[in-house]
Order: structure tokens, then sequence, then C-alpha cells
């Protein structure tokens, strides 16, 4: 039969016909101008490949393959109390079905895979996932470089049924002797087939790769072991959100308390390890080699945080650049910068992050543009002309394929306007004065507080108007006209970011306006974009990972996707219920985390040097490690675990959040998964690793998310270290009451570590015993603003 000139299509018509023992896959040129694929019922002597055909057994008769399968009837769910061990699990409804495979041939045996493939028989799914997705036939859905979350999955109405890699098997010299994959196949003609085992993998294109069809003649033990997880009476396309939490219990929990190091720098081994020093080193040295300052066109002291990408990316000529997008956003930067600044008393560094603020707050509002406004600046090379450009030339739709726009530059961008406006509405979290430790008034003045809510204000009004009757706000406004642009005009993750902020501006003006454009902007995301899962915004399409707006996966029935829109929607439906008070919103809000999860990395692969447990990879056509986004993630969730007390929500954010230090000061490591080496991606700039870090860092240690160095919440009776330290134990007693716990921390402290313990009860005070010591009695408010615990070292 004719075929695409691919041989895995052959080998997978194979395994699709309970007759077939045997394949054969003739190259275009020696059956006709077409690929021929010869389906044999009887065994041929052996696997091989020549010149014109590639050969295959389905099963090999002389070769015996031993399987061991242990079924729990469960999967793993939150412990009632800390530990180490995931064991303490209770059980919640599910299967998970432990195998592997094995043979140990006494003869060299030349294969090209060694894979378990399953057929699934409960027709045709409503949902398929898997890490990343193929451009053609060959490529490979899954393989080892891209196991992050590893697991294929599919859904038909309430079951689900998936394959998770025991990637607790797998070392360096396992995986680089015997490459292991996840794949899957989902063209809609055929039943779906999922799989897993040992097969070569070479990279086709930037991060997608494609199956090696080389020989290999192996004469050793061959060995695989994954987990088949099978769970019914799942939500209709929502089987994902416990497989979510399988894979962090199953890999990460444990990872993470074995892990207080995983704050310590990878990339110089000698430099900063405990939050204080990656603070003083952050805002101390860093930011102030960044820093420039120029006065506005109105006189008002302004300044940035450069990048440097102006010049690298667009070409303007000068580093002396601020970028106010939803990559780089200068202006959240020095919402931390600033925020340290009052923690330390330093007049100096908080006027310095205002300056940054009063340059935000300068970008030209043109009435013509109905509110809208620029979002990269530069200062010239004369160090005095001040200039402003709509969007990025590098990752906006100047990279349009095939053929970008006519003055491409020359659009407004609502999802990067969004975020900044956004982060000006954050920084009036100043302007109550919340530190009672400065010296100083710490307040943002009434007269920037009502700058910041005019410029928003104006923004806001202009959303409202060009949002479309379904809920959906366009990508991108050609500036002159504002007419919107084709691209992602239907379809977009990116309005998720207008709803947060516009849901964030109704919390403070009580405009009614407002709150129902978020409604509407979130019902879209709610109804249309996470179902269909058409998780589009610009770095899906026009960043390293190039591709055409229609670009769609037909091998597996799945859309390119991208993480940043997920982050923002998490946050927008999460504000939404603190808006409302409608615990629907919430309930959207953890689907929509519980699908982000799947981005973060449970376990750090063993042949990549630094640990990279807890951060982020970005998107299904991409394959970096600890992307810098995860700073973004963190915050996510930290605020669902304060909604929640949900303990998965806890630990995954400390993960998130001390997993930048490793890389830094680097974007990533591996951009391309690893294939290529062990190494770290682009030196993007402040904003895209310390700085978000450490912002994100800032905001667990103040207002109403205090988290200390080490939290524990006594209600719920779980914990988490936060800070260089981990929680190896948690007890409580009574006759009096005393909590117990037990602390590790590989480092040497010069001061006591801040543990602080939540929703204690306010009736009676609370004995701490730390390690064996009594260390005093409190009260749940002592508690509650944490308590100084000498630290192990």
């Amino acid at each position: 039969m004719n075929i695409p000139n691919d041989p895995h299509v052959c080998l997978v018509s194979c395994t699709k016909d309970p007759r077939c023992k045997a394949w054969t896959f003739v190259k275009p040129g020696y059956q006709g101008s077409s690929a021929q694929c010869w389906l044999k019922t009887g065994g041929t002597p052996g696997g091989h490949l020549d010149s014109c055909c590639i050969s295959g057994h389905i099963t090999q008769p002389p070769i015996t393959i031993t399987r061991q399968i242990t079924i729990m009837d469960s999967l793993y769910t939150p412990p009632s109390s800390s530990s180490s061990s995931s064991s303490q699990y209770v059980a919640t409804p599910g299967y998970v079905i432990s195998t592997s495979a094995t043979t140990a041939p006494s003869f060299t045996i030349p294969l090209i895979s060694f894979e378990d493939v399953y057929t699934y028989q409960l027709g045709d799914p409503d949902f398929a996932y898997s890490p990343h997705i193929k451009r053609q036939p060959g490529d490979l859905a899954g393989p080892h470089w891209q196991f992050k979350s590893p697991v294929v999955m599919l859904q038909q109405n309430d079951i689900l049924a998936g394959i998770v890699p025991d990637v607790d098997s797998l070392s360096g010299p396992i995986i680089s002797s015997f490459p292991v994959t996840l794949d899957l196949e989902n063209d809609g003609e055929s039943p779906a087939l999922l799989s897993y085992g040992i097969a070569g993998s070479v990279l086709t294109f930037h991060s997608i790769y494609g199956r090696d069809y080389s020989i290999k003649n192996w004469a050793n033990k061959i060995s695989f072991q994954y987990n088949l997880v099978i769970t019914p009476g799942q939500p209709p396309l929502e089987g994902y959100r416990l497989v979510s939490q399988y894979l962090w219990y199953a890999f990460g929990h444990d990872r993470l308390v074995a892990a207080p190091n995983l704050q310590s720098n990878h990339v110089n081994q000698s430099k900063y390890y405990l939050m204080d020093a990656w603070r003083q080193d952050t805002w101390g040295r860093y930011a102030n080699q960044v820093y420039f300052s120029f006065n506005c066109s109105n006189g008002i002291p302004c300044g940035s945080l450069y990048s440097g990408r102006t010049l690298f990316t667009d070409g303007f000529g000068t580093n002396n650049d601020g970028w106010f997008n939803s990559w780089f956003q200068t202006l959240r930067s020095a919402y931390g910068w600033y925020a340290f600044g009052e923690k330390q008393n330093d007049k100096v560094i908080m006027e310095k992050a205002l300056s940054i603020l009063n340059l935000a707050l300068s970008a030209p509002q043109d009435p013509s543009g109905g509110g809208a406004f620029p979002s990269i600046f530069f200062l010239g090379a004369d160090g005095r002309s001040l200039n402003w450009v709509d969007d990025s030339g590098w990752a906006g739709l100047c990279r349009t394929l095939p053929t970008p726009p006519a003055n491409c530059m020359e659009y407004y961008h609502p999802f990067d306007m969004s975020w900044t406006a956004y982060w000006m509405l954050r920084w009036l979290d100043f302007s109550s004065n919340i530190s009672t430790s400065s010296s100083f008034s710490s307040s943002i003045s009434p007269a920037l507080q009502k700058q910041i809510l005019t410029f928003t204000t104006y923004y806001a009004d202009f959303l409202v108007k060009q949002q479309m009757p379904n809920g959906i706000i366009p990508s991108w406004f050609e500036a002159d006209t504002l007419e919107p642009a084709n691209h992602m005009q239907t379809a977009n993750s990116e309005t998720a970011g207008s709803a947060l902020f516009l849901v964030k501006l109704y919390e403070i003006t009580k405009n009614i306006t407002h709150l129902q454009a978020a409604v509407s902007g979130m019902q879209f995301i709610r109804d249309v974009i996470a179902p269909k899962r058409l998780w589009f915004d610009y770095e899906t399409f026009v960043s390293c990972s190039q591709k055409p707006f229609e670009f769609y996966d037909s091998y597996t029935r799945q859309n390119p996707e991208n993480n940043l829109g997920k982050i923002q929607a998490a946050f927008a439906a999460l504000e939404l219920f603190h808006a409302t008070n409608d615990s629907a919103w919430l309930d959207v809000g953890q689907s929509l985390v519980d699908y982000l999860s799947l981005t973060q990395q449970v376990y750090s692969h063993p042949l990549l040097s630094p640990n990279l447990l807890g951060g982020f990879t970005t998107q299904n056509t991409d394959s970096e490690w600890s992307d810098a986004r995860q700073g973004y993630a963190s915050d996510v969730y930290f605020q669902y675990y304060k909604a929640t007390s949900k303990f998965e929500y806890l630990e995954r954010g400390v993960a998130a959040l001390r997993s930048s230090y490793q890389v830094a000061p680097y974007e990533n490591w591996a951009h391309t998964g690893g294939s290529q080496g062990d190494g770290p991606g682009a030196m993007t700039g402040f904003h895209w690793c310390q700085g978000s870090a450490m912002t994100s860092y800032e905001q667990t240690q103040r207002g109403g998310m205090i988290f200390g160095d080490l939290y524990v919440n006594m209600k719920q009776m779980h914990g988490v270290g936060i800070n260089g330290c981990s929680l190896t134990s948690l007890s409580l007693s009574s006759s009096p009451t005393t909590l117990s716990l037990s602390i590790t921390s590989p480092y040497k402290w010069t001061s006591p570590l801040l543990l602080v313990v939540d929703q204690a009860p306010s009736s009676s005070n609370t004995t701490l015993n730390v390690n064996g010591k009594n260390i005093g009695t409190y009260t749940s408010t002592q508690m509650g603003e944490g308590v100084p615990v000498p630290a192990s070292n």
C-alpha cells in the first residue's frame, strides 16, 4: 500500500492489524514513486535496513520478554501531615499499573526500537495530550529530553488512560545506552495509540525530535519501566487534573524534600545560597549595575533597568532600554526592588524603583489611540532622545510566517499593555504603607496614585471598546487606525491578560463596566480556549519556535500551546473569585492551574547537570528547561495555596520559586532539551531570570503573603521549607499544645531562620519544639508574623 515517506507509518500499520507479524517499508523510487508498506503474517529472517528498505518484527520469536505488573488501586493525593514519604498519601479513585518490559538475549539482536504500544479501544478520544506535538510523520510526541511532566494520555467521556514513565528508574548511563521515549498517534482515521519504550531520536527542527531509524545492535539486558494510569469517573476533558497531581506526588514531592539546596547556583557554585545573599546580589549589585536614569519630557526623574534587547533583537543601536511586556516586565522587577528597599529602609533604592514607575506612566497615550500605549522604551545614543516602540520586532508581527504585515512594529499589543497596566495597579500595594519596620513613610503619594488610576482607566476604556461580543480581545491593533490585525483575532489566550487587569482595576474603582468586560473575557477563556486548548499567544508562533499561525498537528490532533496565557488566565480566574465571591471561578482557576502544571518539571533529567526540579518549560513545540517564567508561575501557586490550602500548590510554588537560582543569570537551560549539550540558554537580561525570581520571593515576604524561611499550616498540618531548608517531620500534641518539627539545612546560617505558623488556634498558645528543643510558647499572632528559630547546619 502507498504510505507517506516514513517507516514509522508502516510499523504503526502493522501494530494495528492483529494478523501482522512483520513489516517492510520500501523507499520511494523502488516500487513506484510513492513509499510502499508490506504487512506480513509470517516472520522474516530478522529486522534489517538497506538501501531500498527497512524491515522489522512486531514480535521476535527467539526473544523472551519478561513482564512484571503490579496493580495499585489508587493514585496518590496530599498527605494529612508533612512527610518525606509519598507512601502515606490517601487513596483517590484510579488505577496505576506499574509495568516493566525486559529482555536479556543470549545473542546480539538488531533493533530499531523496543516499545510497548497500547491501542485506545474506547472510541475516538475527546482529549489527547503529549509533551510535544508533531510537524511531520516520524516525529516523536515525547522523547526523554522532553520529560518535564512526562505523560501521554487520552480521554473519552469519563475515562482517561495514560502512560507515565518511571523516571525513578532512569539514570544517565541507562538513558545514554537505552534512550526512552513516549509517543502518541491520534490521526482520527485509526484507533489511537499510546506507546513507551526504547527508541532513538534525532533533532529535526528547533526543539522537535523525530525517530532515529538506524539499527542498534543490543547484546545486553534491555529493560524499561513505566506506569499505566487509568482513571474512570473523571470530569469531561479534565482527567488530566488527577494525572497532574499524581505526577507531583509520585516524583516531585520527595525530590523537593530531599533538595533544600535547590536554590544554590549551579553556574557559579561558589556564589549564593540563602535568599538574603541572593537579595543582596540581585538588588544591591545587579540592579544597580543595569540601572540608568534621565529626566522624562515633563522633567520628572525617570529610569530603567536595561535588558539590552533593543540592540540585540530589534537593532535600535542602544542598550539603554525599558521593556514593559509579558516576558520582560521592567515594572514588575522595579516592584520587587522597591519592596527590598522598603524592607532595608533604603530610600535611594526606593527612589530609583519609583523612577521606573514614572517612566512607565510617561508612555504616550495618544488620543487617537484611545488609551493604548507602546510597550518598549529606549534612550537614544545621544543619551537624551526618548523613544517608544509599539511592539517588539523580534517577537511580534514582524516574525509572521510566511509574510509579515507592513509596518509590523507599529501595532499595539494588549497582552503587553495589560500586563504593564496590571503592574501599575500592583504598585498601589505600597500606598497603605504596609511596612511597619520602615523609619519613614514608604507610601505611594496621592498624586502618583491618581496618575496610576487615570492612566489605567483610560487604557481600560480602550479594551472595553475593542472587546468583541464573544468576549475576546484581538491580539494586535494597527497603531494609526486601531483596526485589529487578522492574526489571533478570533482565538487567543492573551485575552486572559486583559481580563486580569480589568478585574484588578474593578477591585479598586468598582467600575462595573470593567468587571463585566473581565467576566466576558474569562468566559471566553473558560468556554472556548480551555476546552479546545487554543492556548495561542504571540510566543506560540513568532518566537524562537516560529511557525505559521494556522499550524496544526494532524498526527496527534493537537494545537500548538504556550503557557504564558495559561499563567495569566489562572491569575484572572482567582481575581474574579476574590472580586465576585463566586466559587465557580475558583474551580475554573484550579483546573487551569492543574493544566499549567503539566509544563512544570517534576524531576531533573539525569544527563543535565543542574538540579532542574520545579522549573518550567514553555510550549509543546519547544524544549527548554527552567525558563524564567517559573517566577510568574510561582506567584500563581502561592496565591492559589492561600485560597485553597492545597498542599500540592504550596510545594509546587516553592519548587518554582527556587528553580531560577540554579541557572542564574541565564534565561533557561538546554534550550533544545539537551541533545545539543548540557549548558545554559541565552543571557536575556536582568528581568528574565534574577529580577523575575527575586520579585516573586519578595511577594512571599510581605503583606498577607508572609511565608518566611519555613512555613507551617497548623490547621492542615503540613509545611515546607522556603529558603534553604527542608521540613522532614511535623507533629502536634496536647497538654500543653506543642508543635514539633524537624528541620534540615545544608547551609551555615549566621542568623536564625524565620518560622511562620499559619492558621494556629487563637484560643490558646502553642509551644514550639524544633529539632528536639523547646524554643518557647507563642500566640497565634506571633507565629503568623514569624518566630526566629535555630536552623540545623
